[in-house]
């Protein structure tokens, strides 16, 4: 937050496209560090993060305090806090799924064994935990359940930067609905 405030007083002396350069390397860059460790967790924990990147939303587009942060979340076509960890997770699954991530982690993804070919195309094992608030948001269960749920198209991608785009497409009409 202390980086914002810095910012704030430049705000005035760089344009919009500069500015926009140094809230991303020096604010938004910290909230996507390790971001995936954060999936599942209450919103009321994910609160504060939201509040940082609604307020650098707000200071790129020289917005009042009360304005819409929403908007201006749409406008600058970035993704809230809570679907920013989904898009991470997601992309990191991705890795796994074509062998680009690290072993130990590729070896989360488990295909499921059926009789029978499924129209959702091939589907990963979720593995059953015992406890729900912490055993639910391990990468080897959360990793798994997320790519599930993605759509067919999504799934079939081969390059991680068309994966990437169609992944925020998705997520931005989810988050926006």
């Amino acid at each position: 937050m202390v980086n914002l405030y810095r910012i704030k007083s430049l705000r005035a002396h760089l344009g919009r496209k500069p500015l926009e350069q140094l809230v991303h390397s020096l604010v938004m860059s910290h909230l996507d560090y390790c971001c995936t460790l954060l999936y599942g967790l209450p919103d009321c924990s994910l609160a504060r993060l939201q509040r940082v990147q609604n307020f650098a939303a707000r200071l790129i587009l020289n917005r009042r305090k009360f304005d819409s942060a929403t908007q201006s979340l749409k406008e600058l076509h970035w993704l809230p806090i809570k679907f920013r960890i989904l898009f991470r997770l997601l992309c990191l699954a991705f890795k796994c799924v074509n062998g680009t991530a690290p072993r130990y982690l590729c070896e989360y993804f488990i295909y499921s064994t059926t009789g029978y070919s499924l129209r959702s195309g091939p589907t990963f094992t979720v593995p059953r935990t015992r406890t729900r608030r912490h055993g639910d948001r391990a990468f080897s269960v959360a990793g798994p359940r997320e790519w599930n749920k993605l759509p067919l198209n999504i799934k079939a991608c081969t390059s991680l930067i068309t994966f990437k785009g169609k992944l925020k497409t998705h997520i931005f009409a989810l988050a926006y609905q």
